[in-house]
This record gives C-alpha cells, structure tokens and sequence, in this order.
C-alpha cells in the first residue's frame, strides 16, 4: 500500500508491516527566525531526560508542535514521532514545511488496532536524537488490560523505558500531554505527568509561546520562550 501527497517535495507517506513511516524532507529554516542558539537553548535540559509538556488543547499542540520542528531544523539531528493521534500527519502542511531538506523526521502512525506495546520497542531504535510521543493520553488510553495488568503499570513500564533509552543514548524525548488529564491521579497517587523527569507547561499568546517548568530541571529561569513560526 503507497500513499503519496506531494506538496513542492512535502512528505511522502507509505505503509511498512503495521505502521506507516513517513519520511518527511523540509526546510524550515527560511520560514523562521530560529537560530542554533536558540535551539540549543531549547534542547540543553532536555538531552538525556524525558519530558512532559502540558497542552491546553489541539491549537496549542499545533503551535507547539511547528515550534518544535523549527528547533529540530537548527540542530544537526532528526526526530522520530510516534504519531499516536495522526496529528502531526494531519496536520504535516502546517507543522513541516517543504521544499527541500535539511529536517529529516521519520513519523510512525499505527493503523487501528495494532498492539502498540509490541511495536512500541521497535519504533525508538533508530539514531534520532529527538523522540517525539504525541500524545500521552492516548498512549495510556491504547495500553491493553488483555493480561490482567493495569494500565497505570504499563505506562509506568513504558516511560520508565524511555527514561532509560534517553539517558543511554544522550536523547531529548519529548511527551505531548492534554491538560485535560495532565494531574489525573491513580493508584500511586501520582499524576501521569511525573512519570518523566521534566513536566512543563506550554502557553501561547498570539505569535509567542511560552514554556514553564514545574517539576524538574530546567531552562534558566525555568522558562523557555520563542516566537510560533509564521504561516
């Protein structure tokens, strides 16, 4: 099975076993203002640690999301995303922008029903330096109880996975969450958000988007703040 929509040289998505992987070739550069600096001031607290970012809703993500590829664009690296919601790829015009590389991200969306926990080892053993999981919610919500085991264990199990990948491999992984169950609380009485090592807030006002540690290393000030890229 190939689906291919081409904008100028916009992504090319095609299907591989139970995941589609999209290649995704952009320059976003001429688009923004983003400079190395600014993205390794982004990247610094996160390299090597995961992250919880806390969204208010889908046009915060979006903002967020376009934000983060600028970054990536400015750092000799790629990402890998874990497209739970097909948000990115639904939403691929906006957020990677074409014609022409140097941004390469590989962009996994599970067709329905597929076992994410036995595909979720395979999809983060590529090279990329930045790991993208979008989003948190639903990855909680996929998790099966087929063998009598909670939920809240499993994504337990599974970040703590992440935590370690990242610290091994010197990775920025980064986790998309909806406030809407951001502090939700189970058995342990700790919210879904701590399970990583750095939560934080993300806030938008017109053009500026604001990130906020609350727990956790993080930027200086603990508050990260750039410019969401022009349409």
């Amino acid at each position: 099975m190939h689906w291919s929509n081409q904008y100028n040289s916009g992504p090319t998505i095609t299907s591989c076993g139970l995941v589609f992987l999209t290649q995704i070739q952009t320059d976003i550069r001429a688009h923004m203002s983003y400079g190395p600096r600014e993205a390794l001031s982004f990247f610094a607290p996160l390299r090597g640690r995961t992250a919880t970012f806390l969204l208010e809703d889908r046009p915060t993500n979006l903002d967020f999301a376009r934000s983060v590829m600028g970054l990536v664009a400015q750092i000799p690296d790629t990402a890998e995303i874990l497209d739970l919601d097909a948000f990115y790829a639904s939403n691929s015009e906006q957020i990677f922008r074409p014609p022409t590389p140097p941004t390469v991200a590989t962009l996994s969306v599970p067709e329905p029903g597929m076992d994410i926990e036995g595909e979720f080892a395979a999809m983060f053993e590529g090279t990329q330096g930045v790991v993208i999981v979008d989003s948190l919610n639903s990855f909680f919500h996929l998790i099966s109880q087929d063998d009598g085991s909670s939920r809240s264990r499993k994504l337990n199990f599974a970040i703590a996975g992440l935590t370690y990948l990242a610290r091994t491999n010197a990775k920025a992984v980064i986790l998309s969450m909806y406030r809407r169950e951001g502090f939700t609380r189970w058995g342990t009485g700790r919210s879904i958000s701590s399970l990583s090592d750095i939560t934080a807030s993300v806030y938008t006002n017109g053009q500026d988007l604001t990130i906020r540690a609350e727990r956790g290393p993080g930027w200086d000030g603990g508050v990260f703040s750039t410019r969401i890229p022009s349409e």
